[in-house]
């Protein structure tokens, strides 16, 4: 009932096409299409969807370019020490906020790199990684019986098993989501 209660919300929200529940086969094949890749120059570490295969329940949603913008980064260029040394800009605000400042080189057009600063340059910067974090997904707060609700993106191999095993079509426009989340354990009296 949980989960169903979780889908019919999922479904409701703007730009939503379908929503699915990922079986324990599914979350081990997409665990092992998203491990480190430690032969890239700059690995990706998918923190987020790593985070979300280890929920009890694991959703994944269609989406198109009319589903909301994430609250926060989705993709960010940081050390090994945990200094952010780049960041995706996920509004038109913060888009606006950095093209006036000297700071910041623009890789793109929604993303942006720091200027090392003269500490940076002489203490050297450590291992770079690009981390794409959990991002939160309030739109299952209401639910009492749930906790720990997060969500993540799949990389584009990861997209595109989600894609093939739920059949949905091959479009650059639409995205896949993971939403996970735990059962709240009922206390005991």
């Amino acid at each position: 009932m949980v989960v169903e209660n979780a889908i019919k919300i999922i479904k409701r929200l703007e730009g939503v096409l379908d929503v699915q529940e990922l079986s324990k086969a599914d979350k081990k094949a997409l665990l092992k299409i998203e491990c480190i890749k430690k032969d890239d120059v700059i690995p990706v570490v998918n923190e987020g969807l790593n985070e979300c295969l280890k929920k009890e329940f694991c959703l994944v949603m269609l989406k198109t370019d009319k589903f909301r913008n994430p609250s926060k980064p989705t993709v960010l260029l940081v050390t090994d020490k945990g200094r952010i040394l780049g960041q995706e800009l996920i509004s038109i605000e913060d888009k606006e906020k950095y093209s006036d400042q000297d700071n910041v080189y623009f890789l793109s057009n929604n993303f942006i790199v720091f200027k090392p600063d003269k500490m940076t340059r002489s203490a050297g910067i450590g291992k770079e990684l690009f981390l794409l974090p959990p991002i939160p997904f309030p739109e299952l707060n209401e639910i009492e019986e749930i906790s720990d609700v997060i969500s993540g993106s799949p990389s584009t191999m990861g997209d595109a098993y989600i894609k093939n095993k739920f059949s949905y079509p091959d479009n650059p426009r639409l995205a896949t989501i993971i939403v996970a989340f735990n059962k709240k354990i009922k206390k005991v009296k």
